[in-house]
């Protein structure tokens, strides 16, 4: 979530039992990881946004690329201010000490506990340095400064009071400043001889005297020097008074004037970051992007393998990185060591030519306990994000990236408690001429309107595709066949709790879009769009008008095949008024499907349009009519479309070609969809599975011999040539294919090879690829820490006040070589992206013509499905496995992602399910929602 302009913004977190608020500043210019950290606090009755405005630190981060962060103080002893008593006890000062607050505040907050509790807020959400955090403070944001000096100096690195002092218990103070208890630290303290409301140290100035409070102190136990300091002309009027000189300084800059405000002698800002910036603590493993995990985790039965770069070529080559012999996994709660291995040289040592990296792989797939760790260089101090082991590790991650498809929502408000502040924005288009009153683009008389509301933008534009949809709401409603266990109904959007998964309440608001554009004839008209490329954020303040595109086969091919999968899947639902939709679904895909078959190769003109034709090809209108008869043959067990289908399904590439491939992914999937229909024709059944096995298993090498073979040193490979826009969704295609080899039970030999093969994709898009990017936005607070910044999208596009902070979830496009700018660029190579290895060819940054990140960073929602079908598969791995639908217990289709439980699995037999057994079967443990039926002396044996 890291800017790549200034930001500055306003943050929150809970510490102590309160909303503790904050402001801060992201700088214009950021290194790849372990930013640094100034935290700067108030004096008292002031603001972190007071602060803020009159200290510069702003500017001097934008330079010196570090973040700055604004604590808020509450009210404390009757005004606001930070409770800055040093002592051991809670509250603010203690009733009967005399040197305390007067009168003392028990109910005060912690605020020590509050700065520890940002730092960790911090390292969570903005990937920093923790150690190199430094504290500084104005007036009481001083004497704060000097409270934490001793409170969190294992935190801080670094201390810079201005206009403060020392105030705390006596007692306590005595005890602290022993040999025992004293850790040294950094200290450069800033005062006015003058100040006439904080005392200065030394009174009068200029003198030597022979003790200094408190600095005497900090030097005494510093550098051995109590007494004595010495004073050069640091600039005009403005002393420079040395306690230590070296190791763990402790100076004071003395101005010769009588204020206690902000002094204009010199840069006070630039100095105390010239200061602090020289000292770093050792008390945490440094943050290291050489060592690649996937930034969210692992379920407990993946293979877990770390990848460790050393770069050689790309735009990081001058960032080499030298692994140790031996690794750690360590436990990110306690840092205990559960894990110790070697890393093994990837390929003996060579370059892998698609990173331009020398790469190792670092195993630790026997830590299967649930719960956090990291990977831990000892020897370097080097250590990777923090990622989670468990059941419900990719939970989170599954909610945001679906709730997407919410943001992206035509026609419908997004407000709180849907949509997360600050990404708000009323209903769009629904205005003069726009898509209630949408008019064909080639005739705009009032007497072609139509109400064509609703669907989701079909990317970073407005624009809504019917052949677009295609993609998209297969790879959908396919997740939620592979996997309904995990698509609950509680993910945030306005149909939560009304007894329907959600994502189907998503997918129903597309469904419904495309409703509107079938004409009474069973066609669909081609798209929604504005005649131009005009687009205004946010989309609610977008006025332009909107037209509508013909009909043609592609629009209504996609329509008979979405609508036929849809119905299949509503129909299953115990909801009547569901399956009364799942009937209106059906309807539609029939008359979709008829008007198709009469109309197999009516094109769609782009006339009158700029934005794109979303035409396909002739091929591609066939495998879309053969997909669609696929799946009204299972919703209708009508054989007349197992006739066209069995007529037809051999000019579809998987079966013209014998080759599966990433790029015709769900048209793949249709056939095998149809293969495992009740009543498919046996000969084409076994051609397509037999096809298909080949194809993954032995016959192309780019499926599973490159993940045998070890192609890929990110262990996710593609061909140099695959690499093209949106490549990420390529990738979640190819690791559905691998997924799909044991969804249909192909080949049991390679169930594992498969399992591992498929989620190496998954662990790609989320952190373990060259540039460490977890692919998608914003998803720091659910462990992302180092995730896409920002993105190319008209409502959250460059310049916008939602530029750098985009919702979370979006997939981007990801690395792409043909990447090119507008011809109208007249500017150098734009590098990264261009001129590097295939997958370094990616940078997260957010412009329009002529530079066109589009290219790099477009969401789209065929990438989106894609990415989230590859996500449910992984999560079916779970040492959980859950029923489907009834069945016997040996046939994989009633099982969740076709996984038929063994001894070593968990078993959870759903409600409304009866899974039957007539042989002996094996499991660990069985929760019963649902029934089993035993036949023919049928027995489960549990084991321990």
């Amino acid at each position: 979530m890291l800017a790549q302009s200034p930001v500055s913004g306003s943050g929150s977190l809970q510490s102590g039992g309160r909303t503790r608020t904050f402001r801060f500043h992201l700088p214009s210019s950021l290194p790849n990881d372990n930013l640094p950290v100034l935290l700067a606090f108030h004096g008292d009755g002031g603001s972190g946004a007071g602060f803020e405005a009159y200290a510069g630190f702003d500017a001097v981060a934008d330079a010196q690329h570090f973040i700055v962060v604004y604590p808020d103080a509450v009210a404390v002893g009757g005004s606001i201010q930070f409770n800055k008593y040093a002592d051991n006890a809670p509250g603010f000062g203690s009733a009967g000490d005399a040197n305390g607050p007067n009168p003392p505040d028990p109910n005060a907050p912690d605020d020590v506990l509050f700065t520890s509790d940002l730092i960790d807020y911090l390292f969570q959400k903005y990937r920093i340095n923790r150690n190199r955090v430094y504290a500084t403070g104005h007036s009481g944001g001083g004497f704060m400064c000097y409270y934490l000096s001793l409170a969190l100096p294992s935190k801080i690195a670094a201390f810079a009071p201005v206009a403060a002092n020392l105030w705390g218990n006596n007692s306590f103070l005595s005890s602290y400043f022993t040999a025992t208890k004293f850790k040294p630290v950094p200290l450069l303290h800033i005062h006015s001889k003058g100040d006439p409301t904080v005392q200065s140290p030394i009174v009068p100035y200029p003198q030597t005297p022979g003790f200094v409070w408190p600095l005497s102190n900090y030097s005494y136990f510093n550098c051995g020097n109590g007494s004595t300091y010495t004073t050069t002309a640091f600039a005009p009027n403005v002393d420079s008074l040395t306690f230590c000189g070296s190791g763990t300084k402790v100076v004071m800059l003395m101005t010769k004037d009588a204020t206690h405000g902000w002094s204009s002698l010199f840069t006070v800002p630039q100095t105390i970051w010239n200061f602090v910036k020289g000292f770093q603590l050792t008390t945490y493993p440094e943050v290291d992007n050489h060592l690649k995990v996937d930034q969210f985790g692992y379920v407990p039965r993946a293979r877990k393998v770390a990848v460790i770069s050393n770069p050689q070529t790309g735009y990081n080559a001058s960032e080499p990185f030298s692994p140790s012999t031996y690794y750690q996994i360590r436990n990110a709660t306690d840092n205990s060591v559960v894990f110790r291995g070697t890393p093994t040289g990837w390929n003996g040592g060579a370059t892998h030519a698609q990173s331009g990296d020398k790469a190792w792989w670092f195993d630790f797939s026997s830590v299967q306990q649930a719960g956090s760790y990291y990977v831990y260089d000892s020897l370097r101090n080097k250590r990777s994000y923090t990622f989670d082991i468990g059941n419900d590790v990719y939970r989170n991650v599954l909610k945001q990236t679906t709730r997407v498809f919410f943001y992206q929502r035509s026609g419908f408000a997004k407000q709180t408690p849907y949509a997360e502040n600050p990404w708000t924005d009323g209903a769009a288009f629904l205005g003069t001429q726009q898509d209630t009153d949408c008019r064909l683009v080639t005739n705009t008389n009032a007497s072609t309107s139509k109400d064509l509301r609703g669907g989701w933008f079909d990317a970073g534009d407005y624009n809504k595709y019917v052949p677009f949809t295609y993609g998209p709401l297969i790879d959908l409603l396919l997740a939620y066949q592979d996997n309904p266990a995990i698509w609950t109904d509680d993910f945030d959007i306005p149909e939560s709790g009304n007894g329907v998964p959600d994502l189907l309440d998503e997918v129903k608001w597309e469904l419904d879009w495309l409703r509107r554009m079938q004409q009474a004839n069973g066609s669909l008209l081609h798209k929604v769009s504005v005649t131009d490329f005009s687009a205004t954020s946010p989309p609610s303040a977008d006025t332009h008008y909107r037209r509508y595109g013909a009909a043609s086969t592609d629009a209504t091919a996609t329509g008979a095949a979405v609508f036929a999968l849809a119905a299949i899947q509503f129909k299953a639902l115990s909801d009547p008024a569901k399956k009364r939709y799942a009937d209106t679904l059906q309807t539609a895909a029939i008359n979709a499907f008829s008007w198709a078959s009469s109309n197999p190769n009516v094109t769609f003109s782009n006339t009158g349009f700029q934005s794109a034709d979303a035409t396909i090809d002739a091929n591609s209108r066939l495998a879309r009519r053969v997909a669609a008869a696929a799946f009204l043959f299972v919703l209708t067990g009508n054989t007349t479309y197992r006739t066209f289908f069995d007529a037809n399904y051999s000019q579809v590439h998987l079966i013209q070609w014998s080759y599966a491939y990433p790029f015709e992914a769900t048209y793949q999937d249709a056939l095998l969809y149809y293969a495992r229909a009740t009543g498919a024709t046996a000969s084409v059944k076994n051609a397509i599975l037999t096809t298909y096995t080949n194809s993954i298993k032995t016959d192309n090498t780019e499926n599973l011999p490159a993940y045998l073979n070890q192609s890929d040193a990110y262990r996710a490979y593609l061909a140099d040539r695959n690499y093209t826009w949106g490549s990420n969704e390529t990738k979640a295609h190819q690791g559905n294919m691998f997924f799909a080899m044991n969804s249909y039970n192909l080949d049991s030999n390679n169930k594992t090879n498969y399992q591992d093969a498929g989620m190496g994709f998954l662990h790609y898009m989320h952190g373990v690829n060259p540039t460490a990017y977890c692919y998608l936005t914003n998803m720091g607070a659910v462990g992302g820490e180092f995730s896409d910044p920002t993105m190319y999208h008209s409502w959250f596009g460059d310049g916008t006040v939602f530029d750098f902070n985009p919702p979370p979830g979006y997939l981007m496009g990801g690395a792409n070589p043909t990447y090119a700018p507008d011809p109208a660029y007249n500017g150098p190579p734009i590098v990264p992206p261009q001129n590097q290895p295939v997958q370094k060819s990616y940078k997260a940054w957010n412009t329009s013509y002529p530079e066109n990140s589009w290219q790099l960073n477009e969401p789209a929602i065929y990438s989106q499905a894609a990415y989230l079908r590859l996500l449910s598969q992984s999560m079916c791995y779970t040492d959980v496995i859950s029923s489907v639908q009834s069945g016997s217990w040996t046939d994989p289709f009633t099982w969740s992602c076709g996984r038929i439980p063994t001894a070593a699995d968990n078993v959870l037999i759903q409600a409304n399910t009866t899974v039957s057994v007539s042989s002996s079967v094996q499991a660990k443990r069985i929760t019963l929602l649902g029934t089993i039926s035993y036949a023919n002396g049928g027995k489960v044996v549990l084991g321990n």
